[in-house]
């Protein structure tokens, strides 16, 4: 069945990691950056099917020069320069729904925060899930403009990246509440796709907590816990899913039991 995922993270200087390296990389393209005078060039990556640019207004910039905008905006040495998105694209839809599913997802969010939306659909990974079909989105932190000059440009910080401070002088959603909605959004669009195209799955965004679930989350393995689980090397967090694979399903037997006795007691209620 289709598997719920969207996480975030912010692209900050602080940790290393540039805009422009960032969409290389994820797009599999090359782009020189004009801030540091580095070459990424990741061109002959393979795995990425589809790569599509959303700006607010459908405003005209090319990828290379709105990533450099981005990144040449910024003076601070900890400059926040973008934020990516990731989310599990579900294997039951083929690829063209998949495509139109995350595009129509990325279009909302540009009009929505006014910034540009850069999307780049990858295949699973040969060696992992074949079934993991998904996609970064890549935001710009700051809203992208026509200034009244004509030149476009990345002007004041989009609603997701202030502070809740301003957020509440400016009567927002805290950043959290804001996510729940994001999330929300993905699976409520999701779900629509899939019940336009009569398949009888559905996502939920809610925590397990959430929907008064006993089960328990399995953690991301991440790329390195990947790689060596999939050589026959355990992980602490395999390790960790694992036992609580082997919990949920006791719990699921369990709950299994109880309402087989629940019904038996129900049957002799009836028949007395």
């Amino acid at each position: 069945m289709a598997i719920y995922h969207l996480s975030t993270k912010p692209i900050s200087r602080s940790s290393g990691r540039t805009a422009t390296a960032s969409i290389a990389y994820r797009a599999g393209i090359a782009i020189k950056d004009e801030r540091t005078g580095k070459e990424h060039d990741y061109t002959k990556r393979s795995g990425v099917i589809e790569t599509t640019l959303h700006t607010p207004n459908n405003l005209k910039i090319d990828r290379a020069e709105l990533w450099n905008l981005a990144e040449t905006t910024e003076t601070r040495k900890n400059s926040r320069t973008a934020r990516e998105i990731v989310v599990n694209l579900p294997y039951e839809l083929d690829e063209s729904c998949r495509s139109e599913l995350v595009n129509d997802f990325a279009k909302d969010l540009a009009n929505k925060y006014g910034v540009a939306v850069d999307v780049a659909v990858h295949l699973p990974d040969a060696e992992g899930d074949n079934r993991n079909h998904h996609a970064h989105i890549m935001l710009t932190t700051r809203k992208l403009e026509r200034l009244e000059s004509g030149r476009i440009a990345l002007t004041s910080k989009s609603q997701l990246e202030m502070s809740n401070t301003q957020l509440k002088d400016r009567d927002l959603p805290t950043a959290r509440d804001e996510l729940k909605l994001i999330r929300k959004q993905w699976a409520d669009l999701t779900n629509d796709y899939m019940k336009e195209r009569n398949i009888p799955v559905t996502i939920d965004h809610r925590s397990h907590a959430e929907r008064g679930l006993d089960q328990l989350p399995t953690q991301k393995l991440g790329w390195e816990a990947s790689a060596m689980e999939r050589k026959g090397i355990a992980t602490d967090k395999g390790n960790y899913n694992r036992m609580v694979k082997e919990y949920n399903h006791t719990m699921n037997e369990v709950a299994v039991l109880d309402k087989s006795i629940q019904d038996l007691k129900e049957q002799r209620e009836q028949s007395n």
